[in-house]
């Protein structure tokens, strides 16, 4: 083949690699978004859904949205950072480091392999995996194969080959010698051998590759590189210095251009949105949702997905990025409606756009609509203009005001044309013009979308509400009817009758003879703007909105209407699906259209978005969940036993995943804690649960997850929590309270009933001490009046009868004389008496008052005893009822009774202060005080004593309280408060 032909097939594949390109999703996983490392040696997805990939500085494992790393800091067993990685199918991952060691890593632990399982430390160069699980190892140029029975590994080695082994480059392939002319292999468990050919062997060889596609690539020491194809003799491909250029093959894309360089480095040459790109790379591995891998030499890792939206721009011929109403003709070609930049058409895979100077009426086009003559209706913001053949003219502008935007159109089963405009609705036919506004019925005059049912009635929606018109009469549904906004955005009829209404802000709405359902994002609705609807041909609805565009499946709609389900699943598609600008546009009409081959188109802010519902791929099967680690107050637990939360942590942090790498920002997750929450709780997208506060008790966690088709997970086995009380908490501790309470009631209740009873004893003993002194009191008064004054009347009786007996009254001399003594003993007999009713209640008390009641007791006690006696005594009269004075009074006379007899004191202080809250009492001595075992004597025990004063006390509402030391004087004190006062 000559120099030119190759060019031109070289060109060719360039070409059509580029277009294949633009069908697919790269993005660059770098330490920016968590890889440890940007230079990775090689990537595994194990069993459990999990991306292993292993660089220059650690192992990382990626869900799709976070790294969880791995090094020798972090993880015990990791003995380097520089690693390798090649995984078999039970998920066991054998890790070779770059000084010559071998790691296992299994059931969550890594550990080291040495001389007990024929591993020689530091020896190890080369490892490779078979598609069955079998692992090879290279030691010392020989190799070596995993026993697991043995657990070891045991040289397989031929004896007889005489051949030193090194690891092919690209992939862990396998192993390659060399001896004499012949290349010898060991690849998927065995050995083969190969002839050179003359001028290949006259080389030294320095590097051999095996690509993906069984191809064998020689570099010799000279820097000159060879194909061997299909044990064909190896074809030179570059000379010494240059680099081969060759179509390679992947699992995701059919051909890729890549460039081999010095020592077999690889080059992908790429035109990634727009832009060439050299992407030098060290191996492609393709995960089990169809994802490529592209490991790289320092730019990290990329990922590779086919786009499932594919989206045509300003860059591929539209008129503007910003497209409105989308619309296709009985021709099959599809019209779009751009900003401020015209109309293009799409036909035969090339646009062909038109603008004012060709006979549109304004740049800036609004509504599309085609008529059974397959005339092209065109709104825009200058009028409305046909297209017909080939032509454009202004049409009907005697009807609508002049620049009115036609931004919705149809044509009705009768022929009649209907416009929608800003400033009403239009019905033009059968030589009449119709204007229908609000004041007509006409729920808003700002219409924005037209739709004819099968039964004949218009539909008709608007910034304002729906209207119905129904053989001429206009019904209409607002807010205040069920719809759950007034901002009419589409609306569409399915094959069963059902209207199906979309709002700019309220979600979706099912309207069936006369019911209307409600969904939004609360019911699962991704988004609750609905622009358009669209029905596909496997029962899905797709509809747009501000944040992208989303799917749900019909029958969900319609189950979750008749009470059979709680949630809808919505299915996104944004920028990761191949969206330029998630944003779609609507409110003019048509806002998207489905083809007759079935596509779907919807205008957004950045170009038409096109997606083909028959090539999307569906996964059926629920997605992994799994629990990464628990944290509490931020320290690890381990999930290889319940959990057990000790009564000093707080805080519960549980990370769950669900390992997806084709749309992981679509997984969606709900959670409960069996014994708290009483339903799950829908989480979303967030992967973390946290439990601030838990009280004690036994919980099972649950975490369930939906991929992005909105398939749910089964739940998996609980994880069982249990947080420990505190000791106060616990069952035997309450126990103990509680025997610890009855024991202090039992024994506050016994000393309660000893102080009643005690109480009980004094107060009996007091009121037989009363008593007794009472009937005491009553027989010296009685002794007193048959002693004293019984006698003195007896004498009084006698001189009256002596006066009156003529035969013993001699003489008026002694009948004065006997009246004299009379009168003695009237007056000594009315002395006595006196003494007699003041011992019983003092005359001063009634006649001066308290203060000078008191103060003539102490003169009078101190003239009687010698002691000496000062008084302090503030105008206490009208403190207390005049009923209760006496106790006032009874209290100093006992004190000073109980000095007198039993204090042996010289001195007595008696202090009675008013102050505003209180009357405070003070009796002091300087005798010779007593111990409280020496008291003076009680009730019951000699005396009234200290009893009568506390018990007088109490009935003035006060506190007694009397202090004593032994040779040094008594103070009495009575603290009594004040009442409102007597006669204030």
């Amino acid at each position: 083949m000559s120099a030119k032909a190759c060019l031109l097939c070289l060109l060719c594949l360039v070409l059509q690699g580029q277009c294949m390109l633009a069908q697919y999703e790269f993005r660059a996983w770098t330490t920016d978004d968590g890889l440890p490392q940007n230079i990775v040696r090689d990537v595994y997805q194990t069993p459990d859904g999990y991306l292993w990939i292993a660089t220059l500085d650690g192992l990382a494992r990626f869900d799709g949205v976070r790294f969880n790393v791995f090094n020798t800091t972090n993880t015990p067993g990791l003995i380097s950072n520089r690693l390798g990685l090649v995984g078999v199918p039970n998920g066991d991952l054998w890790i070779p480091t770059e000084g010559g060691d071998l790691m296992r890593y299994g059931h969550g632990r890594f550990a080291t392999l040495g001389d007990a399982q024929g591993v020689r430390r530091q020896d190890v160069r080369g490892l490779s995996a078979g598609a069955d699980g079998r692992t090879w190892i290279l030691q010392d140029g020989e190799v070596f194969e995993w026993r697991e029975q043995d657990n070891k590994f045991v040289n397989i080695t031929p004896p007889n080959l005489k051949v030193r082994f090194e690891a092919l480059r690209w992939d862990r392939a396998g192993f390659w010698g060399r001896s004499g002319d012949s290349l010898y292999f060991f690849r998927n468990g065995k050995f083969t051998s190969h002839p050179l050919s003359r001028s290949l062997a006259q080389h030294a060889l320095w590097r051999v590759a095996a690509a993906p596609n069984g191809d064998i690539w020689i570099e010799t020491v000279d820097r000159e590189q060879f194909r061997m194809t299909d044990d064909q003799p190896p074809v030179q491909t570059a000379a010494r210095g240059q680099s081969s250029t060759v179509a390679f093959a992947s699992p995701l894309v059919s051909q890729w251009q890549v460039r081999i360089d010095a020592q077999l480095d690889r080059t992908l040459l790429l035109d990634i949105d727009g832009a060439p790109k050299s992407l030098p790379f060290s191996g492609i591995y393709s995960d089990r949702s169809g994802n490529l891998w592209i490991r790289t030499e320092g730019q990290g890792l990329y990922q590779v997905q086919r786009k499932s939206v594919h989206v045509y721009s300003r860059r591929d011929g539209l008129a503007a990025n910003n497209i409105f109403p989308v619309y296709q003709d009985h021709t099959g070609a599809i019209w779009l409606g751009a900003w401020n930049s015209g109309l293009s058409r799409f036909a035969n895979g090339k646009f062909t756009n038109f603008t004012p100077a060709d006979g549109l009426p304004s740049e800036l086009v609004t509504a599309l609509f085609e008529d059974r003559e397959g005339r092209l209706w065109i709104g825009t913001h200058g009028g409305l203009a046909v297209y017909e053949k080939g032509r454009f003219r202004t049409a009907l502008t005697d009807v609508l005001p002049q620049h009115e935007p036609v931004q919705s159109i149809l044509q009705d089963h009768e022929g009649k044309l209907w416009l929608g405009t800003r400033a009403g609705l239009f019905s033009i036919g059968n030589g009449r013009t119709l204007r229908y506004t609000e004041q007509d019925g006409l729920a808003a005059n700002d219409t924005h979308v037209i739709l004819e049912s099968r039964s004949g009635d218009l539909w008709i929606g608007g910034y304002g509400g729906l209207t119905r018109i129904h053989q001429g009469a206009l019904t209409r549904i607002t807010h205040e009817n069920g719809l759950p906004s007034d901002n009419i955005r589409a609306l569409y009829e399915d094959s069963d009758g059902v209207l199906w209404i979309g709002t700019y802000d309220g979600g979706l709405a099912r309207y069936e003879r006369g019911s209307l359902t409600h969904y939004s994002t609360r019911d699962g609705l991704f988004n609750d703007g609905v622009f358009e609807i669209l029905e596909d041909g496997h029962g899905n609805f797709w509809m747009s909105s501000n944040r992208g565009i989303y799917r749900v499946r019909k029958a969900e709609l319609n189950e979750f209407a008749h009470g059979a389900r709680k949630y809808i699943s919505s299915v996104p598609y944004g920028r990761a699906d191949g969206l330029l600008n998630e944003e779609c546009n609507g409110g003019l009409w048509p806002a998207g259209v489905r083809t007759r081959s079935g596509e779907l188109w919807f205008p957004t802010q950045a170009g038409v978005a096109i997606i083909q519902p028959d090539s999307i791929v569906t996964d059926p099967k629920p997605p992994p969940v799994l629990l990464e680690s628990v944290l509490l107050d931020d320290d690890a637990a381990g999930l290889d036993a319940p959990i057990r939360v000790e009564p000093t942590r707080e805080r519960i942090e549980i990370r769950y995943t669900s390992p997806s790498l084709s749309r992981p920002a679509q997984v969606r997750f709900r959670y409960m804690l069996d014994g708290l929450d009483r339903d799950w709780v829908d989480a979303g997208s967030r992967r973390i649960a946290y439990y601030s506060h838990v009280p004690p008790g036994h919980y099972k966690f649950r975490v369930i997850a939906a991929n992005s088709d909105g398939v749910w997970s089964e739940e998996r086995a609980p994880l069982a929590i249990t947080v420990l009380a505190p000791f106060y908490r616990t069952w035997w501790f309450t126990w103990l309270i509680l025997l610890s309470a009855a024991a202090l009631v039992a024994v506050a209740w016994r000393y309660r009933v000893a102080q009643l009873q005690r109480a009980q004893a004094m107060q009996q003993a007091f009121s037989q001490e009363l008593i007794a002194s009472q009937e005491s009191e009553r027989k010296r008064i009685a002794a007193e009046l048959h002693d004293s004054i019984g006698q003195r009347l007896v004498v009084i009786k006698n001189l009256a009868l002596f006066i009156l007996n003529p035969r013993q009254s001699s003489s008026a001399e002694n009948d004065k004389q006997t009246i004299t003594e009379i009168a003695g003993e009237v007056t000594l007999a009315i002395e006595e008496t006196r003494q007699i009713s003041y011992n019983l209640r003092p005359f001063q008390l009634d006649r001066l008052g308290l203060k000078k009641a008191i103060e003539a007791m102490a003169r009078s006690v101190a003239t009687a005893s010698g002691l000496k006696i000062t008084t302090t005594i503030d105008d206490i009269d009208k403190v207390f009822p005049e009923d209760l004075r006496i106790n006032f009074y009874r209290i100093v006379q006992e004190a000073l009774g109980n000095i007198m007899k039993h204090a042996n004191a010289s001195e007595v202080e008696i202090a009675a202060a008013k102050r505003e809250d209180a009357v405070l009492l003070t009796v002091s001595d300087n005798g010779s005080g007593f111990t409280p075992s020496e008291a003076p004597p009680q009730p019951g025990k000699g005396g009234f004593g200290l009893t009568g004063m506390a018990e007088r006390a109490r009935l003035l509402g006060g506190q007694f309280n009397i202090q004593s030391v032994q040779d040094r004087g008594t103070i009495m004190t009575v603290n009594i408060p004040r009442k409102a006062e007597q006669n204030e």
